[in-house]
């Protein structure tokens, strides 16, 4: 079995108090078996269109990954970089407005268990590793003393040829690891010391982080664009090296004895019988026959389990059993258990299976759904602090309602008395958008 971490992500991107238009860019993408993180600050050359550089840079590497093979991860990295310099430099000779345009890059590729990195300029990326913060790159600059009024000396789009700093050795991702990826705004206004306060906040998600370091560096003047994106490493888990082979013994050893029980026949029937004394009939042909019983079997001696509704895109009902009524005596407690049941329902034991998606994070989900971190962290427990991609969690919801015909938002959210926006941000989909007879809503408590 090999190990294998999961990632979770934040990554965002702001233009800070002075300026106008953003000039850096992010983006992060998944590859084969891996991910793929970019940050960029473009520079304006001599009509501006420092914006254009950045954005240019990122959708360039990532248009490399998308169109070609990449057996060796190194290689591969080195060729995009080179690729996307390429591509805008020769854009600057297109156009002369594009003049003197030129972007950093900081760039970190998760895959297979290593991770790759290479940068150009003054974006930086560190990791943050048994409570220290280590840089792993060093910016290109003529002199770091000037600190933010230092020159850069590298930057993509500047030449045909470029120059840039590349890992030689790929480093080996442990859990609680946490890689930080960002351009100068970040650096040029808080000190390593306040950046590790925040990183070392175990209660924050990535995404958080991101933000919380965004608005420090707003609140220390907040002059550049900042990007920041921050990768978290946590809860290992073991995925196989080959396919599971199927094994041919049981199933011929069940060949045999279906042959064994034929060839027996009568005094299968008397054993039959026998059992039968003992045990309820449906209870022995599951035996024979192998079927799972309807009880779960986490449930404990004489407990009956919850009745939960868990959806994934389209709701599972409950079937209930329509019984006529019969002219005895009605019993009280049958029905004092019955109205309890309903009250249930009422409060909110329904619940929606939500599948995490790569990259995901707990405060995402619980803003998406109206509800609180701490409420899915009581429901659902550890699964709900170690996020695995491709797993699912329960989500209290009010109801999850099948749209009947002549039914529209309004109506809906009065018949629930929850908002419009609301039951249209857990759904994802838009406010204006038709409703057709049958589809699924998300109705958050």
């Amino acid at each position: 079995m090999n190990k294998f971490l999961n990632i979770n992500f934040g990554s965002i991107t702001d233009n800070g108090k002075v300026k106008e238009f953003n000039t850096d860019a992010v983006s992060e993408f998944k590859i084969l078996n891996g991910h793929v993180f970019v940050v960029c600050d473009g520079h304006d050359g001599v009509e501006g269109h420092g914006a254009l550089a950045s954005k240019l840079i990122a959708e360039s590497i990532k248009k490399y990954f998308y169109n070609r093979s990449y057996k060796d991860m190194s290689k591969a990295l080195t060729n995009a970089i080179t690729y996307a310099n390429f591509t805008l430099f020769e854009q600057t000779r297109k156009n002369e407005k594009y003049r003197g345009i030129g972007s950093t890059l900081a760039i970190v590729i998760y895959r297979d268990g290593k991770l790759y990195y290479a940068y150009a300029g003054d974006s930086r990326i560190y990791v943050f590793k048994n409570n220290q913060l280590q840089p792993l790159t060093r910016d290109h600059v003529d002199d770091a003393a000037k600190g933010a009024e230092a020159e850069v000396k590298i930057l993509l789009g500047k030449s045909k040829d470029i120059k840039f700093g590349v890992c030689k050795n790929p480093l080996a991702a442990a859990e609680n690891d946490i890689y930080l990826v960002c351009t100068d705004g970040l650096t040029d206004q808080l000190t390593e010391v306040e950046i590790t306060e925040v990183l070392a906040d175990a209660d924050k998600s990535p995404e958080h982080k991101c933000q919380n370091l965004i608005e420090m560096a707003k609140e220390k003047g907040g002059t550049d664009c900042v990007s920041v994106q921050v990768l978290d490493f946590s809860q290992v888990h073991e995925l196989p090296n080959k396919k599971a082979k199927v094994n041919f013994k049981p199933i011929l050893f069940g060949l045999i004895g279906l042959v064994a029980l034929a060839a027996v026949g009568y005094g299968g029937y008397k054993a039959f019988e026998a059992i039968k004394g003992k045990k309820s009939e449906k209870q022995v042909v599951n035996e024979i026959k192998g079927v799972e019983s309807d009880v779960p079997l986490n449930i404990e001696k004489n407990r009956a389990p919850k009745k939960e509704v868990l959806a994934d895109n389209k709701p599972k009902v409950e079937k209930t059993v329509k019984q006529t009524p019969q002219k005895a005596v009605k019993n009280k407690k049958t029905d004092s258990k019955t109205n309890k049941d309903k009250k249930k329902t009422v409060a909110g034991n329904v619940y929606y299976k939500h599948k995490v998606k790569y990259g995901e994070n707990l405060y995402r989900i619980a803003i998406r759904y109206n509800t609180t971190q701490k409420k899915l962290i009581n429901i659902n427990g550890k699964k709900a602090t170690n996020l695995i991609a491709g797993s699912f969690i329960k989500i209290p919801v009010k109801a999850i309602h099948t749209v009947k015909k002549g039914e529209s938002f309004s109506t809906i959210s009065d018949k629930y008395n929850v908002k419009i926006k609301i039951i249209c941000t857990a759904t994802k989909i838009a406010e204006n958008a038709p409703l057709k007879e049958g589809q699924t809503l998300i109705i958050p408590l």
